[in-house]
């Protein structure tokens, strides 16, 4: 027999409408409790239907979650990638994690405020090529705020990325329609979560854009630098008249041997600048020995071999050329230690001062000087191979001795 409810059970039932936005309030349902009192049937409709909206609130809930996961793992990927152009491929990928799209494409903002596309992902469905309509049109009518249009059969959603005060550009985010079929419209639940990850994206891009800038600035500072090293090395060869364009040869010579022997890039760079400056030291030694035409007496050898030195004092008083000391310090050290001016042997001697020794003799014996003829290739190639062990490191020879085959000449 159906006893119907309690007071109790119809004040729990009013509760329940109302949470489920059903019906009048708990007052309502305790007047109609007289009239209206409804069995088991009527509670299971109930909590049938709670039970739908707590799995309804339990997804959202779900949804929610992993939209902030995949936002803080969009985030700090963005915030960690100096390159724009990376950078705005990613941006696509973790977007589509947070609102599913069919087609979606970064503008940029140029300088005079054009928008530019910059990235983009087609159709996932492959029939036909991204055609987003009038979509620098778009992203201006947008402005700061989201905006969501019918395009054709598609839907666009137009996301701004601003920082305070600019507007960097816009996502433009699309669901494809046509053939019969609607796009499914976005939610606030999507539209909030594609703001805020746009804001996230547009602080990334402004950090990437002023990373690349001041990338710019350093690579165009060490131009420079390479230019008054480049400079130098000309002014010390016209000083040096037997020397003139030496200093050039031996450093693009030094850089291929030191790549051959496994040098890293940044190694390279600071080869080629110290072969460039390897005799900035003979800055010091008078002009009356240093153009000496004759022979020089034990004195003035002495002076001469002072010049290392003077390189290395020059040098660790300028912070950006300390780095590049060992060529100017030490390519006058020799491999069985009779060398100047410490008398360093075998590894000892810096691999760059190393490298460096073996392309300057070669380059030396190479080209004419005033007091004899340059030797053939071949010769030179010999006098090189007879100094390892000696006067050179064995590994550098031999790695020389495959860079010049047997004729002499390069490969």
């Amino acid at each position: 027999m159906d006893r119907g409810l309690s007071p109790p059970e119809l004040s729990a039932l009013a509760e329940l409408r109302d949470a489920l936005g059903e019906g009048g309030g708990s007052g309502d349902c305790a007047a109609e409790g007289a009239s209206q009192r409804p069995g088991p049937a009527g509670l299971a409709a109930v909590l049938g239907a709670l039970s739908q909206k707590a799995r309804a609130l339990a997804g959202a809930e779900r949804r929610a979650r992993q939209a902030a996961s995949t936002y803080r793992a969009a985030s700090l990927a963005l915030s960690r990638s100096p390159d724009s152009g990376a950078l705005l491929e990613e941006l696509l990928d973790y977007l589509s994690w947070i609102v599913v799209y069919d087609a979606a494409q970064v503008l940029i903002a140029l300088p005079g405020g054009e928008l530019e596309p910059r990235a983009s992902r087609d159709w996932r469905s492959g029939r036909r090529p991204p055609a987003f309509p009038a979509a620098d049109a778009l992203a201006r009518r947008a402005g700061g705020r989201s905006l969501v249009e019918e395009a054709g059969a598609d839907r666009v959603l137009c996301v701004p990325l601003h920082s305070p005060g600019d507007i960097l550009g816009a996502v433009l985010v699309l669901r494809e329609g046509g053939e019969g079929r609607t796009p499914r419209a976005f939610d606030e639940e999507e539209l909030r979560a594609a703001e805020a990850f746009a804001g996230q994206a547009a602080a990334a891009l402004r950090n990437a854009s002023l990373f690349e800038g001041l990338r710019r600035a350093d690579e165009e500072l060490l131009r420079s630098y390479d230019t008054s090293i480049e400079v130098i090395s000309k002014t010390l060869d016209l000083r040096d008249h037997e020397t003139e364009g030496h200093s050039l040869r031996v450093a693009a010579l030094a850089a291929e041997l030191g790549r051959e022997m496994g040098m890293g890039p940044e190694e390279l760079q600071r080869l080629r600048r110290g072969a460039l400056l390897h005799d900035v030291g003979k800055i010091g030694v008078p002009d009356a020995i240093l153009l000496k035409p004759g022979s020089l007496d034990a004195g003035e050898i002495e002076a001469m071999r002072l010049h290392p030195v003077y390189a290395r004092d020059l040098l660790e008083g300028i912070p950006f050329l300390r780095q590049v000391i060992e060529v100017p310090w030490c390519h006058h050290e020799r491999w069985d230690g009779s060398g100047y001016p410490r008398g360093l042997a075998g590894a000892e001697i810096p691999l760059a001062a190393r490298v460096f020794s073996v392309a300057d003799v070669w380059d030396a014996v190479s080209h004419d000087r005033p007091y004899r003829a340059a030797m053939a290739p071949a010769q030179a190639r010999e006098l090189v191979e007879r100094g390892a062990g000696s006067q050179f490191d064995p590994a550098v020879v031999a790695c020389f001795a495959r860079r010049f085959p047997e004729d002499g000449q390069g490969d």
